[in-house]
């Protein structure tokens, strides 16, 4: 494994998410303890074995720590740190596997030797992790307190929420997806749904957008580098995922995002107005979704386009099926009861509805498997209550985003526009899991 160049490649830049490959690098971990721990840690060691090793530990930090651990195994890791951190107070010199395994269960930055780490010389790949574990979580500390905030946070819903993301910021990303050369968004929307009636933008300098929940950035950046002249406000609810996307923003050298602190139900507070809004898996986690989608729609200029993504109710059924399971073996929202649960669920035999949420993409870092099963707040919607929001809000249904449109012209092959909500319901009726990834979809603002 260590001479596989793209399994290093993707262990340092993305959550592995595949349940056989995942028990592969759990065993890999223990395997990296155990010669670290024993005597052999101070021999010299193939640098494709180290390189290997440090890729794995950067894999543990990407996906929050998510590997399963035992009890045994646990206390050797504490160990390891104690060691570790004993050692760095002495001249005595440091076996560079040390800090390579216990990056591997923890991160540096939580050690209390944390600040002797980067005085050191290191060999590689010892540097790379101290930039990713010790360096930058110092970075998003020293961002947070620049981040304003721009509405009160009172509602019991939203506090709960803000409580989650604080303490496993969503998601954890490496690499934002590269998004072409920046166009103007009535030639986005043309060329994503050609046959679609919407009333073209005028012509304008700046665009303006609001992301109504940026979590942690990609959203925001991706979006800022999408439309040609966008300027971004990016808010969320928690710091945490706040500080993170600040970070991502700037070593990217993007300067047309603005992040900050707000509720998506005190926005109307803000006085601003906006060309394009996107609320992509946030109303949902509302106490009334409908309540915080009416608070945005003053703040769209007529004419403005909206996309939203809310969690479909057919798609849905083995999360709800996990989130009872998970409500009647009584766990909660820690790490460690994650990591249980994550077990049990990928125990059940291929097939078995439990075992299903392990095909989900969330399921692989500790905060987005807590974001997609145990979640503080969580709604399902139908097609037909979508339908009925956008009738009583005056607003143009332009189409849905994804996979589920070759589905639709099979089925309506006259139908080039796809805007037949009563005609989607049915799709979606014949195909339970054409929305699995959410409804994704765009809207228009009347032009008056």
């Amino acid at each position: 494994m260590s001479r596989d160049r793209l399994l290093r490649a993707l262990l340092e830049s993305a959550p592995v998410q595949d349940v056989e490959l995942e028990r592969l690098l759990t065993s890999a971990r223990f395997a990296l303890l155990e010669q670290a721990a024993g005597s052999e840690a101070s021999s010299a060691i193939a640098a494709e074995a180290i390189g290997f090793y440090g890729a794995l530990a950067q894999q543990c930090f990407i996906n929050e720590y998510v590997f399963a651990c035992t009890a045994d195994e646990a206390r050797q890791a504490a160990e390891l740190a104690q060691r570790l951190g004993a050692t760095l107070g002495s001249d005595a010199s440091v076996p560079p596997l040390w800090p390579i395994a216990v990056a591997a269960y923890v991160p540096l930055h939580s050690l209390a030797c944390a600040d002797l780490l980067p005085a050191k010389r290191w060999p590689d790949p010892i540097p790379a992790l101290l930039d990713q574990q010790v360096h930058k979580p110092m970075q998003e500390r020293q961002i947070r307190a620049s981040i304003p905030a721009l509405t009160a946070i009172r509602d019991e819903v939203s506090l709960a929420v803000r409580r989650q993301y604080e303490d496993m910021p969503y998601p954890r990303w490496v690499k934002a997806a590269p998004v072409g050369k920046p166009a103007a968004i009535g030639w986005y929307l043309r060329n994503q749904f050609p046959a679609a009636a919407l009333h073209e933008p005028g012509q304008r300098n700046t665009l303006e957008v609001l992301i109504a929940g940026c979590g942690t950035g990609q959203h925001a950046i991706e979006t800022s580098q999408r439309f040609a002249g966008a300027r971004l406000l990016a808010i969320d609810l928690s710091l945490t995922s706040l500080s993170y996307a600040e970070r991502k923003t700037r070593e990217l050298g993007l300067r047309n995002i603005d992040y900050a602190q707000a509720d998506i139900l005190e926005l109307g507070s803000i006085g601003r107005s906006f060309d394009l809004i996107e609320a992509s898996g946030v109303l949902h986690h509302l106490g009334d979704p409908a309540a915080g989608w009416r608070v945005l729609l003053p703040l769209l200029r007529p004419g403005g386009f909206m996309h939203i993504g809310l969690y479909s109710a057919l798609a849905r059924q083995d999360v709800l099926a996990a989130r009872k399971f998970i409500a009647d073996r009584g766990y909660g929202q820690t790490t460690e009861d994650i990591r249980q649960c994550r077990q049990e669920l990928m125990s059940f035999e291929d097939g078995h509805p439990l075992k299903d949420v392990a095909d989900y993409s969330d399921f692989f870092t500790t905060s987005e498997c807590r974001d997609l099963i145990f979640h503080a707040q969580e709604h399902q919607l139908t097609i037909p209550e979508i339908k009925s929001f956008l009738q009583e809000n005056d607003l143009h249904f332009i189409g849905f985003t994804g996979q589920a449109a070759q589905l639709y012209r099979r089925r309506f092959p006259e139908d080039k526009a796809m805007a037949d909500l009563d005609r989607w319901h049915l799709v979606e009726n014949e195909n339970p899991k054409a929305f699995v990834n959410m409804y994704q979809f765009w809207i228009q603002k009347a032009a008056r």
